[in-house]
């Protein structure tokens, strides 16, 4: 077994002043994906429903998109996070960090 790390970052779908999916899902999935391709890291996406808090008091309910990424060491997973928030008009997206360890079978 590898130690090693993964990384979520969860990334609403709607504007956070639409309140609307300004860039369908599925199009944030195949730019997600084309990013991952072009650099050749591996990742795994899902699909979610989710709920955020926005900092004026809102709750909001929105599809979210889950991007899965395992041993990028080097990928600046932050800034990574932060421009699909801009790209998606989000007031924040969420990034979790958890130490695991791998084997492919």
């Amino acid at each position: 077994m590898k130690d090693n790390v993964e990384y979520q970052i969860f990334i609403g779908c709607s504007d956070s002043q639409l309140q609307d999916e300004v860039v369908p899902e599925r199009e944030l999935r195949e730019m997600v994906t084309q990013f991952f391709e072009r650099n050749e890291i591996d990742f795994s996406m899902l699909s979610a429903q989710g709920g955020y808090l926005h900092e004026d008091g809102r709750f909001t309910t929105e599809d979210t998109l889950i991007v899965d990424i395992i041993g990028a060491a080097d990928l600046d997973i932050i800034r990574l996070a932060r421009s699909l928030s801009m790209l998606m008009n989000q007031e924040s997206s969420l990034v979790v960090r958890n130490p695991l360890k791998t084997e492919f079978c």
